[in-house]
């Protein structure tokens, strides 16, 4: 409560909260991709981590949609994190209004609107 606090009380606080955040749920995804890449016979990856990292991101999108780069750079990892449960229509809805405002606001040549692109070519690839 104390932390919420003071990130009401200090805007700056924000970003730093999100990074944190982002960052934590980025590890809690390469920790997945990594275990799920050695797991043996009988060993399954820890799908916890796929979770707890879906939830953060889910928070942070709903938290931060008034920042672009901070709206993005969520997706884009929510998105990941959801085409890796093979959740891709989920996925698709929750990118497709972020696409759309990233090609508004920061044009279709910017490097967080292709990554957008991408992963909708990849959404698309597995729902055809």
């Amino acid at each position: 409560e104390k932390y919420l606090l003071n990130i009401n009380e200090y805007p700056e606080l924000k970003s730093v909260s999100n990074e944190v955040l982002h960052g934590y749920a980025r590890l809690l995804f390469v920790a997945f991709e990594a275990s799920s890449q050695k797991s043996d016979v009988g060993n399954d990856p820890p799908y916890h981590y796929l979770e707890e990292a879906e939830r953060l991101m889910r928070e942070e999108i709903l938290a931060n949609r008034d920042n672009i780069g901070m709206y993005v750079d969520n997706t884009n990892l929510l998105c990941q994190i959801l085409i890796c449960q093979r959740k891709f229509a989920e996925a698709n809805q929750i990118l497709t209004p972020c696409l759309q405002k990233a090609q508004r606001i920061l044009g279709p040549s910017h490097v967080g609107t292709k990554d957008l692109l991408d992963l909708y070519a990849v959404i698309c690839a597995h729902t055809k």
